[in-house]
């Protein structure tokens, strides 16, 4: 009994750091932009497709296939970022409406090109590792490992370097930050660069344990919200403990009353947490 506990923490926390690095991607965005990206799901699928294909039809290695990945959707990213975001910065509502219009496209696109047939991403690390009596998938623990160095990177980023500190100082008052010379222009673009890149990772890192269709960013994306609202909008230590406790939450949910009860367990946590703290456990009133 005390191994099958320890082993639901384990499986847990490994999935809930996948969930940490889709929801950082969109809280980083909401943080500095103000915008609740409902296409952020969609990325997560493109770069699941993008490390496929580079892997299935190239040969590329998995580990480099999800990096060339997060640099084509990172740059997608920016792309959108000011072609449609930035025409209609300061006006919510339509950001918001643009949003989801987008997420719409995007999946229609993906089931008119690549069908809607699920597609499974070659992985050189399939199959099952013991560990102490402990067994665990070899495609969940590099899932792990993968979305851990990310969001250690993404921290070391944010808090070491220039542009890191540029990108708090946008989140903290933009007003103030451009009229220090930061180019608020350049900041945006680059956050949301980055948040798409990070659900690129994700998607890739998904992609040998769930496989890869047009609609696999549904689900992914409804967690990443519940994350940021019960962690508390655009909160990144928010990010990181929600996805932590929704994970472990989900896992405690399959193992002792079934698959069935999974998903429905964070939404559960969700409507408690908003009731005893409405703004979310590091949520913050402007």
């Amino acid at each position: 009994m005390e191994m099958i506990f320890v082993q639901t923490c384990i499986n847990g926390l490994m999935l809930g750091m996948i969930y940490v690095l889709m929801a950082l991607g969109l809280t980083l965005i909401f943080s500095i932009m103000g915008i609740i990206n409902f296409a952020h799901g969609e990325i997560f699928m493109l770069g699941g497709f993008a490390t496929f294909f580079l892997a299935e039809y190239y040969g590329v290695y998995f580990f480099f296939s999800l990096i060339i990945s997060m640099v084509i959707i990172g740059v997608f990213g920016v792309l959108i970022e000011r072609i449609i975001f930035r025409p209609l910065r300061g006006d919510p509502l339509n950001l918001l409406v643009i949003s989801l219009g987008l997420a719409i496209v995007l999946q229609n696109l993906a089931l008119i090109f690549w069908g809607p047939e699920e597609r499974p991403v070659p992985f050189d690390f399939q199959g099952i590792i013991n560990i102490l009596g402990m067994v665990f998938s070899k495609e969940r623990l590099v899932a792990f490992i993968i979305s851990t160095i990310l969001v250690i990177g993404l921290y070391l980023f944010v808090v070491r370097t220039k542009t890191g500190k540029a990108l708090q100082a946008v989140t903290q008052d933009s007003e103030a930050a451009a009229l220090q010379g930061i180019n608020i222009n350049q900041i945006n673009a680059l956050t949301f660069g980055i948040g798409c890149a990070l659900a690129s990772a994700a998607g890739s890192a998904m992609g040998p344990i769930f496989l890869v269709s047009p609609f696999m960013g549904i689900l992914p994306a409804m967690k990443a919200f519940i994350i940021i609202m019960l962690g508390g909008l655009g909160s990144i230590i928010g990010a990181v403990v929600g996805g932590l406790i929704l994970g472990i939450a989900e896992s405690f949910g399959a193992t002792y009353l079934g698959s069935t009860f999974q998903n429905m367990v964070g939404f559960i946590i969700l409507m408690f947490i908003l009731i005893v703290k409405p703004l979310g456990l590091f949520g913050y009133r402007e």
